[in-house]
């Protein structure tokens, strides 16, 4: 990676979460989608991060590796849209409370399968 690399370039396949405009902050999901990705665990480079786009509060989760991406998204049901162009692909999934919990069930779960 190179001072210049933009994070699309480090990391082209994306994973987007799209909040409702007027719902709750979305900090606390994106904690728990990074703590489920750490779990798979990754095989590249990755990043979590909350952003306010045109659309309103959304997380961006970007990944180095298509596999790491495709398992987010397997994870979270997100299915493919039209994608940014600085993407190879790109997924979305809808967040809201029954979103969240479905989240945080998993983690809990895929906590507890690597425990024993």
């Amino acid at each position: 990676m190179t001072n210049s690399s933009t994070l699309e370039e480090i990391s082209p396949y994306l994973v987007l979460g799209q909040a409702d405009d007027g719902g709750a902050p979305i900090v606390e999901t994106a904690r728990a989608l990074h703590d489920l990705i750490v779990t798979f665990p990754p095989q590249g480079h990755y990043s979590v991060r909350t952003v306010d786009d045109e659309c309103g509060p959304a997380i961006h989760c970007a990944f180095e590796r298509k596999g790491d991406a495709d398992r987010l998204a397997a994870a979270v049901g997100a299915i493919e849209v039209a994608r940014y162009e600085t993407y190879r692909s790109e997924r979305a999934f809808f967040i809201d409370d029954k979103s969240t919990r479905a989240i945080r069930r998993t983690l809990e779960r895929r906590r507890s399968t690597a425990s024993n």
